[in-house]
């Protein structure tokens, strides 16, 4: 599956229809794609929380840090909500997708979502400078990007025609929010109620805490 990540750039119809093919032949195919991609946004986030420092909404201070304990917790909660999302959003395809001829398997859901959200793992490498600016100009791109493949890739993938398939990727979409918003605010929360206390530092703390002058 990592082969054809380039190709959904310059070619995307074509790598739809190689990425059916392969799903056809190894169903699991996806996984190493969805397990390993995930890695990116949740190093990211370590390293833009723990090394480069956070630029806070809100916040009068240019960086303020989390603890690197604080900050490995979050890595494993972003990892878990893309996997989490992905897993979700296969069934939820599955479902809207009742009514067609060929109504396709969880895994082949799992795989149409995990290809769907390779902007937004490619995107978080944002988080490895998180200013408010960067953050605010990839956002629509990535979310923006993956719905066009949303639409583009249902017809191709699923062997939809297209005046269904526009109707059946409207019904995805809303329900991807939504599952995207849910499941992101239970492990941030789940995150904030295990976090150590004290979470952010400043960089005057930070330098204390290392014995910088």
């Amino acid at each position: 599956m990592f082969r054809h990540v380039p190709g959904l750039l310059y070619a995307p119809s074509a790598t739809w229809n190689r990425i059916h093919d392969d799903i056809e032949r190894s169903p699991c195919g996806f996984l190493p794609l969805l397990l390993i991609g995930s890695l990116i946004p949740a190093l990211s986030i370590y390293y833009g929380a723990a090394v480069a420092g956070w630029s806070l909404f809100g916040s009068e201070e240019n960086q303020k840090f989390l603890s690197p304990n604080s900050a490995a917790l979050l890595a494993v909660a972003v990892w878990l909500a893309y996997v989490t999302n992905v897993i979700i959003m296969g069934w939820m395809v599955r479902w809207v997708l009742f009514r067609t001829p060929v109504r396709p398997s969880a895994l082949r859901g799992m795989a149409f979502a995990t290809v769907l959200s390779v902007p937004f793992m490619l995107g978080a490498l944002a988080a490895l400078l998180p200013e408010r600016w960067l953050i605010l100009l990839v956002i629509p791109i990535v979310g923006g990007y993956s719905a066009l493949h949303l639409y583009l890739g249902l017809p191709i993938y699923m062997r939809l025609s297209k005046s269904k398939a526009y109707f059946y990727a409207t019904c995805i979409l809303a329900v991807g929010l939504l599952t995207m918003l849910c499941v992101g605010l239970f492990y941030l929360e789940s995150w904030r109620a295990i976090a150590p206390p004290g979470d952010y530092q400043g960089i005057e703390e930070r330098r204390i805490e290392q014995g910088l002058p």
